[in-house]
């Protein structure tokens, strides 16, 4: 049998928390979520991850660059996703600056997110 990605899901909201994990769940994926970045960052040091997927704005406008970037140098495979229901030119660039694979407005459609990251696992 195949291993289900390893998914990293970062979120403030605790309902988003909630929901969305439990969606990747029913698509295939082992889902650890974060409330918190340092909760985040402490998941990517001593856990294994394919894919995160990360809140723009965790605690503090933008920080959700800082858990993509500990990502990559961690573990530079990994495909990285930004949601953000603030959506602005200045983060879509830095988004791309960072090497982020693709950007969210919330509320995600959640079949294009997994359609996203399937297509960028399987790349």
């Amino acid at each position: 049998m195949e291993s289900r990605p390893q998914l990293l899901f970062v979120d403030d909201e605790s309902s988003i928390r909630v929901l969305m994990p439990a969606v990747l769940a029913r698509h295939g994926f082992q889902v650890t979520a974060a409330g918190t970045v340092s909760e985040a960052l402490n998941l990517i040091a001593t856990h294994h991850f394919d894919v995160l997927v990360s809140d723009l704005n965790i605690g503090e406008p933008g920080d959700g660059f800082t858990v993509v970037s500990a990502m990559r140098r961690t573990h530079p495979d990994a495909a990285t996703f930004i949601l953000t229901g603030y959506p602005a030119f200045e983060s879509a660039l830095e988004a791309i600056r960072q090497q982020v694979d693709d950007y969210f407005v919330k509320p995600a459609d959640a079949e294009a997110l997994v359609s996203r990251i399937l297509a960028k696992l399987e790349g």
